[in-house]
Formats: structure tokens, sequence, C-alpha cells
């Protein structure tokens, strides 16, 4: 009989231990998304063993990203320009995606720092340093489209383990544009407005030009460039801008009333039908979570007499 019960309180023992064991792995963290590779801007293959837990980010657009996608509390380090969201400011700065403090940024013990192909070669020594001290440096794309910008929300929401998330943030921008091509979709190619988009005025006036992101941007609205015959980010004179004789101007430094006041341009129908609007430049140059809101903005004011109180 003493035998019987050791053997069954053996096999209880060995069935708990069991139990306890399958529990506890059952309750262990996912860890099968890590390690993945992923590509940079310029093709090269990026190794991330881990979830990323110390970010420094050397783009504004990239820390709206990364807040959107749930994980801005892992941010570390910021440039001097990051504004949005509020939380942004207090994050430290550690200057600017073109010229970084390499030691500041170093301080904050990053493992992952995320940069911008925008800055081109200008902060090459610095993330070089970075990466022989072993941190993981990705650069992701300079979005000249809306596709593109998808993909560098896409990048990041991977990197960062945040993949629905980031597929929640392209399809409310998706359906952002479909609302408004609504409204705009049906106005005939030959009545869509001309807009002139002016980033500059001191010392030359520069417009985005075709093959431009805010010229995708003017697409998805149902309107057109009036320089989309020049590619880039391209200067013009007074004379050239006036010929274009755009039917909207929109600015993104402000000083709308100056543009109304300019002499020579009197005669251009947006300064006749005083179709100038000053808009909030980083909602239409960054590549990110707000598009929505700059999509809708420029679309509202584009066609204001079309759009829907």
């Amino acid at each position: 009989m003493f035998m019987l019960l050791l053997l069954l309180l053996t096999a209880c023992g060995s069935q708990e231990m069991e139990n306890d064991s399958t529990t506890e792995d059952s309750d262990a963290p996912e860890s099968s998304h890590y390690p993945i590779e992923v590509e940079d801007a310029y093709g090269h293959a990026v190794q991330i063993t881990m979830e990323p837990e110390r970010i420094v980010s050397l783009m504004p657009s990239n820390t709206e990203i990364v807040f959107a996608l749930d994980k801005g509390d892992a941010l570390v380090g910021v440039t001097d320009f990051d504004d949005y969201p509020e939380e942004a400011a207090a994050i430290e700065a550690v200057g600017s995606g073109m010229g970084f403090d390499v030691e500041r940024v170093l301080a904050l013990e990053p493992d992952l720092v995320l940069d911008h192909a925008s800055s081109g070669d200008a902060a090459n020594e610095g993330l070089q340093q970075l990466e022989n001290a072993g941190i993981d440096v990705l650069t992701v794309a300079d979005p000249q489209s809306l596709e593109e910008a998808y993909d560098v929300i896409e990048k990041v929401g991977t990197v960062v383990n945040r993949e629905e998330k980031a597929e929640d943030i392209i399809e409310t921008i998706e359906s952002e544009i479909e609302d408004i091509q609504a409204v705009t979709g049906d106005i005939p190619e030959e009545e869509q407005k001309r807009v002139w988009i002016e980033v500059s005025s001191d010392p030359d006036l520069y417009t985005a030009g075709g093959g431009t992101f805010m010229d995708d941007m003017l697409t998805a609205v149902g309107a057109r460039n009036a320089a989309e015959d020049s590619e880039g980010w391209v200067a013009f004179t007074e004379e050239d801008a006036v010929a274009l004789d755009p039917d909207v101007i929109i600015t993104t430094y402000g000083d709308e009333e100056t543009i109304m006041e300019r002499e020579g341009w009197q005669e251009v129908t947006a300064i006749q039908e005083e179709a100038v609007y000053s808009l909030d430049g980083d909602l239409l140059s960054r590549p990110g979570p707000r598009l929505t809101e700059g999509l809708r903005t420029l679309a509202t004011h584009i066609y204001e007499d079309e759009w829907p109180n």
C-alpha cells in the first residue's frame, strides 16, 4: 500500500510540474517578430534583433509616425524642430538630421536611430559613428508620393513591432482621400483648379514642381500643379510665376497679404479672386499620420465653393 501511495504522489507531482511548465510557456511574451531584416532608403539591409525600447528620431515626420504607432514612450531623443505632438517638446533635443550632436545621441544609449534620406550626405560621418558604437541606424526614404509615404509608415511599423497600427494609419489616410474625391472627383480636368504652392520667397521664389510630395497631394485632392511642367523644387522668377496665372496660391510660410499686394501680380487670377491662403507647412511637408489633416486643408481651401458646409 505504501508503495502504491508513493507512486501516486510522484505521478501527481510530475503532472503538476508539467502543468506549471505549460502555464509558464503560455504566459511567455511572443518574440517571433524578431530578429528581422529591413531595407533602408539606400537599399542596405539593416538587422533588428529585438523591439527597440530607446529610439532617437532625426526627423520630425519620423517622430510623428512613432507617436502615431503608440511607441512614443520609447523616444529618448528628437530634433530641435520637433513640435508635434505636444509630448515631443519634453524629449531631449539632439540637433537636426543634418547636424546632430553625436555625443549627445550616444549618451542617450539608443538601440535605434531613425534617420531620413532628405538629410543627404550631411549626416554620414555622425551616423557611421553611431553604427560603430553598435547602434542600429535605419534611414527611411524621403517620400515623393503618397504611396512612398505609406511605405515609410509600414517600414517604421515593422521595425517597432506595430504593423497592424501602421496599416490602420494608412487606411485612415486612404479613407480621407476617398471622402475628398467624392466631392472633387467629378470635376472635369479642364475645370480643375491650377495651384501655385510657394514654399519660399527670399531671395528667390521656390515652388514644388512635378514629381514632389506636394504635387502628389494636389493630384489626390483633384487639383493641378501650376508648376507641373517643372520637376522637383524649382526657383522661379516673378515674371515666370505670374505667367503661370494660377487659380489658387498656397503659401507655406505665411505672409499672404504681401503676396496679394505684389506689384505685377494684380492680373493673376488667384489675386483677383482673393484665392491666396497661408497654410501650415508642416501639414503639407511631413509625410506621416497628419496627412489626413493636410489633404483636407488643401481640398477645402482650393475648392471652397465645392465643399459642403
